[in-house]
């Protein structure tokens, strides 16, 4: 499964999100956001491998699709 990062502009803070895990974290730049998720993929991958699933997390890491994808979005309440 190849992994890609998405990261927004909402407001004030940017959005990184991993579509394929449903995973999303954010940040105050799109550097903080980015590692954040990072570190949750990080640890998504972990808790998956103790539960024993055949999930190696360094392995998703290494799947990350480069250049990441960004977008700017914007939301009407």
């Amino acid at each position: 499964m190849d992994l890609t990062i998405k990261i927004w502009k909402k407001d004030n803070e940017y959005v990184a999100g991993c579509p394929e895990l449903d995973i999303y974290t954010y940040g105050f730049d799109r550097q903080q956001a980015r590692e954040r998720l990072i570190k949750v993929i990080l640890f998504y991958g972990e808790t998956a491998s103790d539960m024993g699933y055949k999930i190696d997390p360094g392995e998703l890491i290494g799947r990350l699709d480069i250049p990441f994808t960004w977008r700017s979005e914007s939301y009407v309440n």
